[in-house]
């Protein structure tokens, strides 16, 4: 089982894992460890507010790949999500699309994100146009 504990976005594992992927510096959102038999084994991110929420970050560490725990982060954060009131995760991905299309996200065209989803720093600009679009309803 993995288990998520809110941390601060300036917290050093965080921006580790986050660097080491690629990924951008946390900002805006809540951030979460991902834990699993008492070690981080990887970091997610939820940003908004209300029934639509951006996915950010969804990062396994390196040493804990391929043992199916980014889907059980994946299913942690959506259980997080649905208590924060949230109906619809929204994400925008470059690397794994086929991750998140096997657990339940569909492709969306970017013109149909909520206004509140379109205004992030990741939709509006981060992300490049190529980045693809996917929704989940939860």
């Amino acid at each position: 089982m993995v288990v998520l504990h809110l941390i601060e976005a300036h917290d050093v594992g965080l921006i580790a894992a986050l660097r080491a992927e690629g990924l951008p510096a946390p900002e805006a959102g809540r951030y979460f460890s991902a834990d699993h038999d008492g070690a981080v084994v990887g970091y997610v991110g939820l940003e908004g507010e209300g029934r639509d929420l951006l996915l950010r970050s969804l990062v396994v560490l390196a040493d804990r790949k391929a043992r199916g725990l980014g889907s059980r982060m994946l299913a942690a954060v959506e259980t997080v999500a649905g208590d924060l009131g949230g109906a619809r995760l929204h994400l925008l991905t470059t690397t794994a699309e086929p991750f998140f299309t096997r657990h339940g996200y569909r492709a969306a065209d970017r013109q149909t994100a909520p206004e509140a989803i379109r205004r992030t720093r990741e939709f509006a600009g981060l992300c490049p146009a190529s980045a693809a679009y996917l929704t989940k309803d939860l």
